[in-house]
């Protein structure tokens, strides 16, 4: 059958299982009809999105069979990789206490803002990832919330465009604040991974990923040298 002789719905379940990484909007465009038509069926289907990629992401590394000693990259993994990992709401909010200089505003009116986003697995908290960038202040709060990924405040290509920089692991205790942003005693052990992102050798963003050091476990490849 051609894509031409499926319905809207048909069409939609299709893109969304044959392509995982294609944005609701994407899926709209395509089939000629509303994000939230799309939202719509995916949601009666039982399709979620970020679960296909997930497992799309698992059965591409099983298929390349990944080995940990090939890996020349550190990695935070979690201990029990067994549930469905999922991410929370996304929350903006400004800052107007501190100063980055290492940072680049693309426009002289850009404001200094903070968006996080928790990260679950099977409904508990093991991470929350924070990144710290200039804005415009006639932002678009909806579109923020509806990401599905935070490098995607950069533009929707941007992901392949970021470079990485500085990036630094360590652990330490837990504050009062991280304490019950992850759900656990003060002092609590976490691990703490913080990057400069660079666009065009720009950097134009900082972040911040904070781990429950019991959850997770910190890789490191090839030679440790102290």
């Amino acid at each position: 059958m051609s894509l031409e002789e499926l319905t809207k719905k048909e069409q939609i379940i299709n893109f969304a299982r044959n392509d995982p990484f294609l944005k609701i909007s994407d899926i709209a465009e395509h089939v000629k009809t509303t994000p939230r038509y799309v939202r719509t069926i995916l949601s009666e289907a039982n399709i979620s999105l970020m679960k296909l990629r997930e497992k799309y992401a698992r059965n591409m590394e099983e298929r390349l069979q990944v080995k940990e000693s090939n890996s020349q990259k550190a990695e935070v993994r979690l201990i029990n990789q067994k549930g469905e990992v999922t991410t929370g709401k996304i929350k903006l909010s400004k800052i107007t206490n501190k100063e980055f200089r290492d940072l680049r505003k693309t426009h002289p009116e850009q404001e200094l803002y903070k968006i996080s986003q928790k990260r679950m697995i099977d409904g508990e908290i093991f991470g929350v990832q924070e990144i710290i960038t200039y804005l415009n202040p006639e932002i678009n709060k909806e579109r923020i919330e509806n990401l599905d990924s935070l490098y995607e405040l950069f533009g929707d290509q941007s992901v392949n465009k970021l470079n990485f920089k500085n990036n630094i692991m360590q652990v330490e205790n837990a504050n009062q604040f991280l304490a019950k942003l992850l759900g656990i005693s003060n002092n609590n052990p976490i691990i703490k991974s913080q990057k400069l992102i660079l666009i065009a050798q720009m950097p134009i963003a900082i972040e911040n990923c904070f781990f429950d050091a019991d959850k997770v476990q910190l890789i490191i490849p090839g030679e440790l040298i102290v």
